[in-house]
């Protein structure tokens, strides 16, 4: 048997009771761009270091296993490697630089191995970050907090609460598709395939008809969530505006969590600009 859901944590919500759980979500996901822009613009492992740092506080303060939280890196990590080792041997390193190893349009140096080894680590950044928010956030909150940050673009005719309930709708159906194929697998092992045996091409034959049903159930869900929300009035009139379920309130915490994202943002700006490597 293949336990999808148990591999696949990404899009499931834990609520813990714990300090970032209970986080405003317009605080959580504004502190979650301007890490996302830090880790877009440093270039260094120094800068990287101090936003590790980060993450370990993050990861203290949320109360998840940390196994846990190496679920989700599990399936991608195989892809990640591979993208890694092409990035090295075909990497455009600066002129007159000295080569490890060169065959062909395949080369090796050191220029290489660091910039694909800080790329490496920026994807793996920006991965556990979009896990942690999605961990620690619900559906809802997260709606919210996304409509709350895009308001401002309501006044010039964008359909901001639309656009935030379909990302975070689309989003969250990641773990529904993953429990969906789960179960078509389980299924068809019952009736005797087998899809731990064989080569890659082999398994992936095998694997080809469950998309058929996969993408009518999904279909099928949609439909009737999309009925659903018609009928509680999702949208049913001009100037609609979605209700709340309740009040999201900026407190002590926020403002402490805020300050100290901004400061240790600012730092590894610094550290990025003055340390070489």
């Amino acid at each position: 048997m293949i336990e999808l859901s148990r591999t696949l944590t990404i899009g499931q919500y834990i609520n813990n009771g714990s300090p970032l759980a209970r986080m405003d979500p317009r605080t959580k996901l504004f502190c979650a761009i301007l890490i996302i822009v830090v880790l877009s613009i440093v270039n260094t492992f120094a800068a990287f270091g101090v936003c590790l740092l980060l993450f370990i506080a993050l990861h203290a303060l949320s109360r998840i296993s940390f196994g846990y939280v190496l679920r989700s890196f599990r399936p991608f990590l195989g892809f990640l490697l591979f993208i890694f080792c092409a990035e090295v041997l075909f990497y455009q390193n600066p002129p007159h630089t000295p080569l490890l190893w060169h065959w062909w349009i395949l080369n090796i140096s050191w220029y290489g191995i660091i910039h694909s080894t800080l790329t490496f680590v920026r994807v793996i950044f920006l991965f556990y970050l979009v896990s942690m928010l999605t961990f620690v956030t619900s559906l809802v909150d997260l709606t919210d907090g996304i409509e709350a940050l895009l308001s401002p673009l309501q006044k010039i005719g964008i359909p901001v609460s639309v656009f935030s309930m379909i990302l975070v709708i689309a989003f969250k159906f990641v773990p529904i598709f993953v429990s969906e194929v789960e179960r078509l697998i389980k299924a068809q092992s019952a009736r005797g395939v087998r899809f731990d045996q064989g080569n890659v091409i082999q398994r992936t034959i095998k694997l080809a008809p469950l998309f058929i049903p996969l993408f009518v159930n999904g279909f099928k869900r949609a439909e009737t969530l999309s009925v659903a929300m018609e009928a509680r009035g999702y949208g049913s009139h001009a100037g609609w505006r979605r209700s709340k379920r309740r009040v999201h309130t900026f407190t002590r915490f926020d403002a402490l969590a805020l300050c100290c994202t901004l400061v240790i943002c600012a730092i590894a700006i610094v550290v990025g600009i003055v340390s070489p490597v």
